[in-house]
């Protein structure tokens, strides 16, 4: 059992990570853009969208996991209600930009082999998703019940050829 000074660290640590996470993004989304992206473009990837109400345009800096040529990206975060049915998104992927058709994957049932795949190929993203693999290589069942219950989903995406 944690003591309440740990807790109140662990709080404060969390709040102090919030705070720097707009300069790291934006230093992310710089890299991603520029001749260096490949010191992180083989695991981060921004998605550019457009906000619904504000009209203003987000450009997110996320993991994601390659499968059968689409990009698989679990995420809790809002940006992804922004993402305009039947239309493409728009993605920096290896230093270009590109768009790419989506689809939000939601069901528990539907959303552990994807999950599978991003936390084989990018175990890290489990420490912030509350999510690990069991023994036998798959999803916690209880662990991806429960975050599926905080609004995380999966996003894949298909880009579409340059040109």
């Amino acid at each position: 059992m944690s003591s309440p000074r740990t807790s109140q660290s662990a709080t404060a640590t969390g709040r102090d990570r919030l705070r720097m996470q707009p300069a790291v993004d934006a230093i992310m989304r710089t890299l991603l853009r520029s001749r260096l992206h490949r010191l992180l473009s083989g695991k981060l990837l921004v998605v550019t969208v457009i906000g619904r109400k504000t009209g203003r345009v987000y450009a997110n800096p996320v993991g994601y996991a390659e499968s059968d040529g689409a990009l698989l990206i679990g995420t809790a975060a809002s940006w992804r209600r922004n993402l305009r049915k039947d239309e493409p998104v728009r993605i920096t992927w290896r230093g270009r930009d590109r768009l790419a058709d989506w689809e939000v994957i939601s069901s528990e049932r539907e959303i552990a082999e994807p999950y599978r795949i991003i936390l084989t190929q990018n175990p890290t993203h489990g420490r912030f998703a509350g999510i690990e693999l069991d023994s036998s290589g798959h999803p916690d069942r209880e662990q991806l019940r429960a975050a599926v219950g905080r609004g995380t989903v999966v996003v894949r995406l298909r880009p579409r050829p340059l040109g």
